[in-house]
C-alpha cells in the first residue's frame, strides 16, 4: 500500500488540507474529496474504488460531486449527508458558502469494516470535532480528518463540536493500535508520538 498526500490551501494564513491517495494492487481509494480528479490523475491512472469521507466540512467534501458524478462509492458517516446540505454545518460559509448534492452515500456504522478492492478499511466513530466525524483504519495506517494531528487536535468551536464528545473520542484513539498517523491538516505522525500528543490535549479538555 502506497500513501499520496495531496494539500489544499483554501485562503492565506490556513493551514493545508490533506486529501490521501491510498493506492494498492487494483486501485486506489481516497480519504476525503479536497481535490479533483484531474489532480488524482497526475499521481496514478488506476480507477478510484472508493471515497472515504472522514466529515462533512467543506474542505472535505469540495469535489464530492465530481466523484458521484462519475458513479465513485462514496462511504461516509450516517451524519454525513445532514452536512453537506446545510452550509452552516458543512462551515462553508466560511469562503464560499455551498450545498453539496450526491446521490447514494454508503453509511458506515462505528467499528464497522468493509472490503474495498483488497483492503479491509475499519470504520471509527470519532465525534468531537463535529458530529459526523470518523476515522478510518487501514492495515496499520489511521487516518483521523480533523480528529486528530500530529501534535494537536481539531477544533471543538464549531456549531455541532462537542468538546465531551472529543475527550472521549481521544481516549479511544489512545488506546487504539496502529503505527503511522495521516491526519486532515499537516504532517504524518506515529503511534508514539501521540502517545504524548493525546494525553497532553486530555489534560487541557479535562
Amino acid at each position: 500500500m502506497n500513501v499520496h498526500t495531496l494539500k489544499v490551501k483554501w485562503k492565506e494564513g490556513e493551514l493545508n488540507q490533506n486529501t490521501y491517495v491510498v493506492e494498492q494492487e487494483d486501485g486506489c481509494i481516497l480519504i476525503d474529496a479536497g481535490v479533483s480528479i484531474e489532480e488524482i490523475r497526475k499521481i496514478t491512472n488506476k480507477p478510484i474504488l472508493a471515497v472515504l469521507l472522514t466529515h462533512g466540512h467543506f474542505d472535505r467534501i469540495d469535489y464530492i460531486e465530481e466523484y458521484d458524478e462519475l458513479k465513485i462509492p462514496i462511504y461516509a458517516s450516517i451524519y454525513t449527508k445532514k452536512y453537506m446540505l446545510d452550509p452552516n454545518l458543512n462551515v462553508s460559509k466560511m469562503i464560499k458558502s455551498r450545498v453539496y448534492r450526491v446521490g447514494k452515500i454508503n453509511e458506515l456504522k462505528d467499528n464497522e469494516t468493509i472490503k474495498i478492492g483488497k483492503m479491509e478499511v475499519k470504520c471509527l466513530y470519532t465525534p468531537g470535532h463535529s458530529r459526523d466525524s470518523v476515522c478510518y483504519l487501514m492495515g496499520d495506517k489511521l487516518f483521523s480528518g480533523d480528529t486528530l494531528f500530529s501534535v494537536s487536535i481539531g477544533r471543538t468551536d464549531f456549531i455541532d463540536s462537542n468538546n465531551d464528545e472529543m475527550i472521549k473520542s481521544l481516549s479511544r484513539l489512545d488506546n487504539l493500535d496502529y503505527k503511522e498517523l495521516y491526519s486532515g491538516h499537516g504532517r504524518v505522525s506515529n503511534k508514539a508520538e501521540q502517545n504524548q500528543n493525546i494525553k497532553q490535549w486530555l489534560n487541557i479538555l479535562k
